[in-house]
């Protein structure tokens, strides 16, 4: 598509401008893009971090820090790591697991992994995984006094345990 300001270049941004509580989309290349005064196409990795606070809801501030503790490998402070969005080094992890948990708990969205399964082992795990989720399910049900509900999902529980050859214990 051809720029629609030059009609001359490859159009590469799309412009979405608002007027009157209308959108309109105007297609422009690059050079009419910087030329145009509606657009600012300057980017500062200084507020990256800051970006990504504001996207999932972190604000470093409001987490408690009663001693600035640092990583003894890197030196690295928490604060530090909030704002240059990134961990010095691997020991961070263990150093600030109280503070990172939380976080990676809100930008990856849970604390469970839900890929692929392996070829070999994916009968077994899938297994697992069904009948700790059926625990949980029988825990439920339980509360709710649902009993009649709760004893088919016992039996359930009971047909995935006698398949893998005995009763399991979870943790």
């Amino acid at each position: 598509m051809l720029c629609q300001q030059c009609q001359q270049r490859e159009a590469v941004v799309r412009l979405t401008i608002m007027e009157n509580n209308q959108t309109r989309g105007v297609f422009l290349c690059k050079e009419c893009a910087e030329k145009n005064q509606e657009v600012s196409f300057v980017f500062n990795p200084a507020i990256v971090p800051e970006f990504l606070q504001a996207l999932f809801g972190f604000n470093p501030s409001s987490i408690e820090q009663p001693s600035e503790k640092t990583c003894p490998k890197c030196g690295i402070s928490f604060s530090s790591i909030t704002q240059a969005g990134k961990l010095g080094c691997s020991r961070c992890y263990e150093t600030f697991e109280t503070q990172l948990e939380p976080l990676l708990r809100r930008v990856h969205g849970g604390g469970q992994n839900v890929g692929k399964v392996p070829a070999r082992l994916g009968g077994a795990i899938k297994s697992r995984m069904e009948q700790r989720k059926l625990k949980e399910k029988l825990q439920s049900l339980i509360q709710q006094e649902a009993f009649e509900e709760a004893a088919v999902v016992r039996d359930q529980i009971r047909q995935i345990e006698q398949a893998q050859g005995g009763v399991t214990h979870d943790e």
